[in-house]
């Protein structure tokens, strides 16, 4: 592969480590996001939510 870049192993195996870490940490965030977004609203969350979009329904549709 570093022939074929033309560039010494040293700097590819920086390049290729420097891109491991980033996908590890990309990995890691997306894990912590899809753990936050994980857990669905409780019926309180819901309730609230759709009273809500009634009320901003009803105020846009100028009642």
């Amino acid at each position: 592969m570093a022939n074929r870049l033309e560039i010494s192993c040293s700097p590819l195996f920086t390049l290729a480590l420097e891109n491991f870490i980033r996908q590890y940490e990309n990995k890691q965030l997306l894990e912590r996001i899809n753990a936050v977004y994980s857990d669905a609203p409780d019926s309180g969350e819901s309730q609230y939510r759709k009273l809500m979009k009634d009320y901003y329904r009803r105020a846009l549709e100028g009642e």
